[in-house]
């Protein structure tokens, strides 16, 4: 039994929608102003060029080869089993996380009238005992409503769509209306109270990277589309463009929404009763009572139907991995929907451990935006070895300048995984060497060893390692602070730069990759 194509296009971009406006919208504006202050409004411009630039490789990948999973596949044709499972494990253990952040910020809002599903240990929001079961639940849900066939899903996640778009308009038009101050942004410290360094800050743990990184659904669900070749493009732009746009709006109004008395000791300091749940708590504040019961069932909604997306999206990936032969084949079970059950309730297991490393939102938000970007830089290192390996296949979109739009996309890439600091990136490492314990058991485990293409994923141990010593010696997030601010920047361009040649030096050869390519297109 093979996946079933029977999403459209408008539906593929309505996934992609629904994965970027998650619980995002409900909490970055809140942390992007507390870090960056009204600079966050560059850091969303800067997030979503950076996204575009990374998904348009994504874009000529997936419309050469439109299959399921493919962002788990597209480094196997190009660089082998060894490079693939270092990336593919980063990527579904990120995936996979989605739909417990998901569910934590729907109880962290729904504590403002459930208190005892959440509490504060060191000023961080988390978990109560009876707020775990409750979340174990909610994920199980998710998970069996994942069971019906992905054409139903798709069909629900429209619809709920169309409540991510228009809540929060409602909500940035009424702060609009209500409360707008516009010395908030050039008062308390200015534009840019905290120079870049707070903008960079606000990109990775603010939640910005995060927002627009969701829209990885359309790629991995893109071999159950109709026609993927000729909308992956416009989906994924379109998606990016719509969703930025609601971004920016919404964090305009917040950041002018706020009352000057409450900015006195900066931006940093910034708080409100009820900031575990932050739009809840400017209702309140601001005596706007319909508004606030509007937010908590929009709360509920948007982030679970991202949950619901993600969900979906991390079992075709561990699908894939299995195809690929990283995982036991019995995640290739498919029931009669076409649905890969045991691997759906893998997740469920997975996301259940992943409420426990990472406390709260904003602690689950800096693991995912490391996760999601390292995966991303796949996209550019993948476009240019299989540029080479297979010139002459129709690409239906083709990159332009592809040496040079790959150079950016993966400077880009790195920077913000660096940007993401050492106390996020130590926690990718130790998630990274339990993949390499799951690689080693699979090898010895199984009938027939796989085999590794070692050399071909050197520049992938060199390249991991490396961006763990700028992270560590870097100047974000309990990193040593030894790099010179700015030189650190072009640092990480150059490394970029090296590690995109080396990648491509290392690509496969064309027989094996065309063989690789082959085993897995055919099967579908």
């Amino acid at each position: 039994m093979k996946l079933k194509r029977s999403i459209g296009p408008i539906g593929l971009m309505f996934t992609a929608i629904s994965g970027i406006l998650g619980s995002a919208w409900l909490f970055s504006p809140f942390y992007a102003a507390q870090i960056a202050g009204p600079a966050a409004l560059l850091s969303w411009i800067i997030g979503g060029l950076a996204m575009m630039m990374i998904a348009l490789t994504f874009a000529e990948l997936i419309c050469l080869f439109p299959i399921s999973g493919g962002n788990a596949r597209f480094i196997y044709f190009s660089h082998g089993v060894l490079s693939s499972f270092l990336f593919s494990w980063i990527m579904w253990l990120g995936y996979a996380a989605v739909a417990p952040a998901e569910t934590m910020g729907v109880l962290q809002y729904l504590a403002s009238e459930f208190p005892s599903l959440v509490v504060q240990k060191n000023h961080i929001t988390v978990l109560s005992t009876p707020g775990y079961w409750v979340a174990a639940l909610v994920l199980l849900g998710m998970c069996i409503i994942n069971f019906l066939s992905i054409k139903w899903l798709s069909r629900y996640n429209s619809i709920i769509v169309w409540v991510k778009m228009t809540v929060p308009v409602i909500v940035a038009i009424s702060l609009l209306m209500l409360s707008f101050n516009i010395h908030n942004f050039t008062h308390f410290g200015g534009f840019a109270p905290y120079g870049f360094k707070g903008v960079a800050s606000a990109l990775s743990v603010g939640g910005v990277i995060f927002a627009f990184a969701g829209y990885a659904p359309a790629i991995v669900l893109a071999g159950e589309a109709k026609n993927p070749q000729k909308v992956i493009p416009l989906v994924l732009a379109g998606a990016l463009i719509i969703c930025f746009l609601l971004y920016f709006l919404l964090e305009v109004c917040f950041i002018g929404a706020q009352a000057p008395g409450s900015l006195t000791q900066g931006w940093h300091s910034l708080h409100f009763a009820g900031d575990s749940s932050p739009f809840v708590g400017m209702a309140d504040q601001l005596g706007m009572h319909w508004l606030r019961y509007l937010i908590l069932v929009t709360a509920v909604i948007t982030p679970l139907g991202t949950a619901i997306i993600f969900i979906a999206t991390s079992s075709r990936v561990a699908y894939a991995m299995s195809q690929n032969g990283y995982f036991p084949h019995a995640l290739l079970y498919l029931n009669k929907k076409g649905v890969p059950i045991i691997a759906v309730l893998l997740n469920f297991v997975v996301g259940m451990l992943l409420f426990f490393p990472s406390p709260g939102w904003q602690g689950m938000v800096g693991f995912l935006v490391s996760a999601f970007v390292l995966c991303y830089a796949l996209g550019p290192i993948s476009v240019l070895a299989l540029r080479s390996q297979i010139p002459d296949q129709h690409r239906p979109f083709r990159l332009p300048w592809p040496k040079l739009w790959s150079f950016v996309a993966l400077s880009i890439a790195n920077l913000i995984v660096y940007w993401t600091g050492w106390a996020i990136y130590s926690e990718m490492c130790i998630a990274i060497l339990l993949g390499v314990i799951v690689l080693i058991i699979m090898r010895y485990t199984r009938s027939t060893k796989i085999t590794l293409d070692f050399k071909n994923a050197i520049w992938a141990i060199v390249y991991l390692a490396g961006m763990a010593v700028f992270s560590y010696l870097g100047n974000y997030g309990g990193g040593k602070g030894v790099l010179p601010i700015n030189w650190d920047v072009l640092m990480i361009a150059v490394f970029s730069l090296g590690i995109l040649y080396w990648s491509w030096l290392s690509r496969l050869p064309v027989d094996r990759a065309q063989v690789y390519i082959a085993s897995i297109v055919e099967e579908g």
